[in-house]
C-alpha cells in the first residue's frame, strides 16, 4: 500500500503489447536488454488484421452481436456489399478499428442490415480503389520520376522538361529518392 510501511505478496502478471520489433530496438540500443528479457517471457505474434483477411468477418460478427446485446438491440446482419468492403479495407487501425466501426453501426442501424452506404465514406473509397493503401506524395513522384526516367532512357535533360523542373532539382530528387 502507498505509505504503508509493512510488504505484502502480490502475485502480478503482465501483459503488454506493441507494435514495434522490440528485439530489433534493443539491437540498436533504443530499449533497454535488461526489460526486454524480463517481459519477454511468452510472444506472441500477431499479424495486422489487412494480412489475416479471413479474420474480419469472423471479428465483425463477433462484435455485432457483443455490441448488440449490450445496447439491447437486435444484431443486425450485414448485406454482401457491406461484407466486401469490411474485407478489402486495409484497416490502418487494426481489430480496434473494426470493432469502433462495428459499434458505430450497431449503434446507428435501425433496419436490420448494414449495407455499404452505411459504413464510413472513407472504407467506401477505399474499397472501390480495390483495398489497396494510400501512396505518400513522395511515393508517387518518386514512381513518377523513375516512370519518365524509363520512358527517356535515363536522358536527364529529356526527363526534366517533361517533369517541368530543371536538371539540378531533378538530380536533387533522384538522390532523395535513391534512383540512381
Amino acid at each position: 500500500m502507498v505509505g504503508g510501511r509493512k510488504s505484502q505478496k502480490v502475485d502480478v502478471r503482465i501483459i503488454a503489447a506493441t507494435n514495434r520489433d522490440l528485439l530489433a530496438l534493443v539491437k540498436k540500443g533504443e530499449f533497454r536488454e535488461d526489460l526486454y528479457f524480463r517481459i519477454n517471457v511468452i510472444a506472441l505474434d500477431l499479424p495486422p488484421l489487412r494480412q489475416r483477411r479471413h479474420d474480419i468477418l469472423l471479428l465483425a460478427g463477433h462484435f455485432v452481436c457483443e455490441i448488440a446485446d449490450e445496447a439491447g438491440k437486435p444484431s443486425p446482419a450485414f448485406s454482401d456489399t457491406a461484407m466486401q468492403v469490411l474485407e478489402s479495407y486495409h484497416w490502418p487501425g487494426n481489430v480496434r478499428e473494426l470493432r469502433n466501426v462495428v459499434h458505430r453501426l450497431v449503434v446507428m442501424t435501425d433496419n436490420g442490415v448494414i449495407d455499404a452506404p452505411d459504413l464510413p465514406q472513407l472504407m467506401r473509397f477505399s474499397a472501390m480503389r480495390g483495398g489497396k493503401d494510400f501512396e505518400s506524395l513522395e511515393e508517387v513522384e518518386a514512381r513518377h520520376i523513375r516512370h519518365v526516367l524509363v520512358g527517356v532512357d535515363g536522358n536527364r535533360t529529356k526527363a526534366a522538361a517533361i517533369l517541368g523542373i530543371d536538371r539540378k532539382t531533378l538530380r536533387k530528387k533522384i538522390k532523395q529518392y535513391g534512383l540512381e
